[in-house]
């Protein structure tokens, strides 16, 4: 295999190949996940593809997908109830976030809902839905798209890549093998989810700061106090009323 090459061909993950889906360009690797748990694909199928036409953010907005990014989709198939579906997007923050700290030495953080932020810039995100039947998960997909080797910056002032921080390229395909590997040893012990809000709490830039939360029609303003045990973030408006904040976007404001 030559190392430095930047595919992300299914060969190049050969204990994974069998559940390895590559594409050059695609419309949202989301979709075709989508389509593949329908189709009842095993646990921990991968969707990757060096380009995106129509990659999506929370609340519909566009995920920019240039080449150089690394987006992909991650079909899993979970035994916990849909309420607790949440720690499974708050464990993959961590594990990444980790996985930058470790292999780069970065100061990666988590930003809720699920962002990472490098020196209070946006490295990644991840969007993820899910489908239940009868009270039961039938799936859970995570969609994650990380700044690599492209430059949002000039479209999204707030965003950065790997490449900008580290000044040189990055591979991929390392990127995700390791947060592949991780996150799948951490899924394989699930009792260790229990855990995973305080871990989260550990890694995270947005408690205690001022933020904006945006929700569909509806915005607030406060100061990030805390999240809960169902994921929800904990705002403290300014009449000194707090307020649970299920889902939303959050944007730090300056101190």
């Amino acid at each position: 295999m030559i190392t430095n090459v930047d595919t992300l061909f299914p060969w190049e993950f050969p204990n994974r190949q069998d559940r390895f889906h590559f594409f050059p360009e695609v419309d949202s690797t989301m979709e075709i996940a989508r389509e593949l748990a329908h189709d009842g694909c095993p646990a921990f199928t991968v969707v990757t593809a060096d380009r995106q036409t129509k990659g999506r953010g929370r609340l519909r907005r566009t995920w920019l997908s240039d080449l150089g990014g690394l987006y992909f989709t991650l079909v899993l198939r979970s035994k916990i109830p849909p309420a607790l579906s949440f720690r499974i997007n708050f464990a993959a923050a961590v594990v990444l976030a980790r996985l930058l700290q470790r292999e780069f030495n970065l100061p990666a953080k988590v930003k809720w809902p699920n962002d990472i932020l490098v020196n209070g810039k946006k490295i990644c995100g991840m969007l993820s839905e899910m489908e239940v039947e009868a009270e039961a998960l039938v799936f859970v997909n995570i969609g994650i798209g990380i700044n690599i080797n492209n430059d949002p910056s000039s479209q999204e002032p707030q965003a950065t890549s790997l490449q900008k921080e580290l000044g040189r390229k990055v591979l991929r395909k390392q990127i995700l093998a390791g947060f592949l590997d991780d996150f799948e040893n951490r899924l394989e012990q699930p009792a260790t989810l229990v855990t995973i809000i305080d871990e989260w709490k550990a890694e995270n830039a947005t408690i205690g700061r001022p933020v904006r939360i945006v929700t569909g029609d509806r915005q607030f303003a406060g100061t990030a106090m805390d999240v809960d045990e169902t994921g929800a973030l904990i705002l403290e408006l300014a009449d000194g009323r707090r307020q649970q904040i299920l889902y939303g976007d959050c944007f730090h404001q300056a101190t």
